[in-house]
């Protein structure tokens, strides 16, 4: 049984707060990058082509992300304001349609798209956890147009849920034949304690059968971004560690927590999961994945997820004991990143550019001889 995560940040089109936000926060390695290139006593064709690039990434070239039309609703009719300032009436309800609205998404580059079906028909794993997932259309056609027509690849059970955010970051599972989806639980509406909502995205609960009729629990999270708040972290992260030492309390062992904590593993504010007797796929002997290219190879940095792997860690894919202890193999797959600046390491030859990415978030997937793990477990008890 093999199970990946994949924080994919949205399949088809992506809400443009979230692309500035990520602008934000990829600037300044691209002013060093920029700096860099334009240091240098000789430059090549290439070094022009990605000096242009950044030029317009950092807003020498600057692109407006503000609406071509927005339509208005004036005493019962229907307006639309155009960058013309033309005012004019539109639609009503005895008119047929022809009124435009305002767009507040960016649409994904082909290559993108087709990168991010590429990471996970490599793993090709039979459960699926993906964070920041638009829709249950957008995650429906993206399974037709990638996975449906190869058997060995089509998943017959495709769930997706919205949580609090309001810009298209929902969470969905995909499950291949002769895996099932008996129950799903979310703690959107989870209070802190001033009663504002704990989740700005969500926390959900999946509870799942086997093929081989056994039940399976899966917590897929995805908590506060990098550069917010640590405290409301924690919080978050308490109650993640809650749901899952209630789970083991009732006698549940098949438990695995996964998704985007948006911190390296040593933080305090993701400490509660990482204290509760979890384990980290990544620490696994063996653990598969591309290694750093050149002397990062045998380096390891602060928050990297592990040896010769120096990206920082934000996602995680961690397991109760009895399932860590019957983990066949396990890695990583990172070859739809983009690399930013150091470390470098093996992408797609579809990886061209930065827009072509799938994500700035590796998959992490891990295979279980799950039947082994339950029958040993009952026989030592």
């Amino acid at each position: 049984m093999k199970i990946a995560t994949f924080n994919i940040q949205n399949l088809f089109h992506r809400h443009t707060e979230m692309v500035e936000l990520e602008y934000e926060i990829k600037s300044e390695i691209w002013k060093e990058e920029f700096e860099i290139l334009m240091l240098k006593a000789e430059r090549t064709e290439e070094n022009y082509i990605r000096m242009r690039e950044l030029a317009n990434l950092l807003g020498f070239h600057s692109t407006s992300y503000e609406p071509y039309l927005s339509m208005l609703n004036f005493d019962g009719s229907l307006h639309v304001k155009s960058s013309m300032k033309v005012m004019e009436t539109r639609a009503s309800y005895m008119t047929d349609w022809n009124g435009w609205t305002k767009l507040r998404s960016v649409p994904i580059s082909k290559n993108s798209i087709i990168n991010k079906a590429k990471v996970i028909s490599e793993v090709d794993p039979d459960i699926i956890l993906m964070q920041q997932v638009e829709n249950r259309e957008s995650l429906i056609q993206f399974h037709n147009s990638f996975f449906k027509e190869n058997q060995s690849s089509n998943y017959e059970e495709i769930m997706h849920l919205q949580g609090n955010d309001g810009k298209g970051l929902g969470m969905g599972i995909l499950l291949k034949k002769g895996y099932h989806l008996k129950s799903l639980k979310s703690f959107s509406n989870e209070r802190d304690t001033d009663g504002s909502l704990l989740f700005n995205t969500d926390f959900q609960q999946y509870k799942i059968k086997t093929p081989e009729n056994k039940t399976l629990y899966l917590l897929c999270c995805q908590l506060e971004g990098e550069n917010a708040s640590d405290t409301l972290r924690k919080k978050q992260a308490k109650k993640v560690a809650e749901v899952y030492t209630d789970l083991l309390s009732k006698g549940i062992e098949n438990i695995v927590i996964a998704g985007t904590l948006n911190a390296p593993s040593y933080a305090d504010c993701i400490s509660p999961i990482m204290e509760s007797g979890v384990s980290d796929v990544v620490k696994h002997q063996s653990f598969d994945v591309m290694a750093d290219s050149g002397k990062d190879a045998g380096y390891y940095r602060m928050g990297a997820y592990r040896m010769g792997v120096n990206i920082k860690q934000k996602d995680y894919l961690l397991v109760s004991p009895i399932l860590y202890d019957k983990i066949n193999t396990c890695g990583m797959n990172r070859k739809g990143m983009w690399p930013l600046n150091k470390p470098e390491w093996e992408t797609y030859e579809t990886v061209e550019k930065e827009k072509d990415a799938a994500s700035d978030h590796p998959l992490l997937w891990a295979d279980f001889k799950l039947e082994d793990s339950i029958r040993l477990y009952k026989k030592s008890a």
